[in-house]
Parts: C-alpha cells; sequence; structure tokens
C-alpha cells in the first residue's frame, strides 16, 4: 500500500485526492521512518547506562553521576567523567585498558595481549602497573562503545547535577534525596 500511495498515485484513490490528507500522510510517512531510529537511541542508551550502573559498576568510583564522588566505600578519587575532555576514541581506550599505576580498571582482558592499548603497550612492559580486571565481569567491544555512547549522551559536558537528571537517574523513590539538588545548574 505504502509504495503505491508513494509512487505517484494518491490520485486513484478517492480519500486521498485532498491535499490535506496527502500532506498528513507524508508527515505521517517520515514521523514513521524517524521512529525506529529515535526508539533505537533511546534502547543504546539505556543499555549503556545498565552497563554504567550495573555489569561495569562504574558508580562505584565514579558516583552514580559520573562526578567522580564515588560511593562511600570507594576511595573518590575517580575521574570526574562530567568535566572530562577525552574524546570518543579515548574513552573507549581508557575503558578498554584501563589506566597503568591506578585503580581503573581494564574492562578489555585482551587489549595489551594484542597490544591495543596506547601505542603498543604490553603486560609484560608494565609489569606491577598494569591495570587490574574489573571486580565484576570484562565487557565485549558493543558494550564499551555503548557505555561510551551513554556517557557523552547523559554525563560528559552536563555541568553540576540538577534535580531532574538524580530522578531520571535514581527514580522517584529518590526524591528525597534528589532535593538537595537544584532545579537548573
Amino acid at each position: 500500500m505504502l509504495g503505491f500511495i508513494t509512487g505517484g498515485n494518491i490520485a486513484a484513490v478517492p480519500a486521498l485526492r485532498s491535499p490535506h490528507v496527502g500532506a498528513a500522510l507524508a508527515a505521517l510517512i517520515a514521523a514513521a521512518a524517524l521512529w525506529p531510529r529515535a526508539a533505537a537511541a533511546d534502547d543504546d542508551f539505556a543499555y549503556g547506562r545498565r552497563i554504567f550502573q550495573e555489569k561495569a559498576q562504574c558508580p562505584y568510583c565514579h558516583g552514580w553521576a559520573g562526578d567522580g564522588s564515588g560511593e562511600p566505600q570507594s576511595s573518590g578519587g575517580a575521574a570526574n567523567l562530567r568535566e572530562t575532555r577525552l574524546t570518543r576514541d579515548q574513552l573507549i581506550e581508557v575503558i578498554s585498558c584501563g589506566v597503568p599505576g591506578k585503580a581503573m580498571p581494564r574492562f578489555d582482558d585482551q587489549a595489551y595481549a594484542e597490544k591495543r592499548c596506547y601505542n603498543g603497550v604490553t603486560e609484560a612492559s608494565l609489569g606491577q602497573y598494569l591495570p587490574p580486571l574489573p571486580p565484576g565481569s570484562v565487557l565485549q567491544h558493543r558494550e564499551i562503545e555503548a557505555l561510551v555512547g551513554f556517557l557523552q549522551a547523559k554525563i560528559i559536558g552536563r555541568g553540576p547535577i540538577t534535580r531532574a537528571e538524580c530522578l531520571e537517574a535514581l527514580g522517584e523513590r529518590a526524591a528525597r534525596t534528589c532535593s538537595q539538588y537544584p532545579e537548573t545548574p
């Protein structure tokens, strides 16, 4: 039907002869074409958020908002992701390879073996400074990319934490906790 209508035969269907109906139909077709992309983007952010919060356990060190505050059990020395200036490729490398000599783990267990870290640095050359594997689980490359997509869309460059952002991340059950943040930055 769509091919029939978009093939220039709108005049052949009596109910569609009105220019208003034709314009409305064209708008509906355009919206339908864009909807799967918007839904996919929302799914990607949700997937990246789950990796951030659950699988990679990033809030343990970086805090639920990525501000580096970490959970009470962490050292609190994690990077403030809200202020990072790292590019997408640099973020992928840091998450994949960790940070030598620091607490940031490497989420790609083969990255050093395959010489994909920091211009070919190897496990042997780092010795005791080899970043640890995460306490949870390692990540697949697509998971690292989804995590970086989430960081870039929802954390990096966001400025001070807002109440709306807190509610989005923690849900309505945390309204009391979120009331400490301003409505706008």
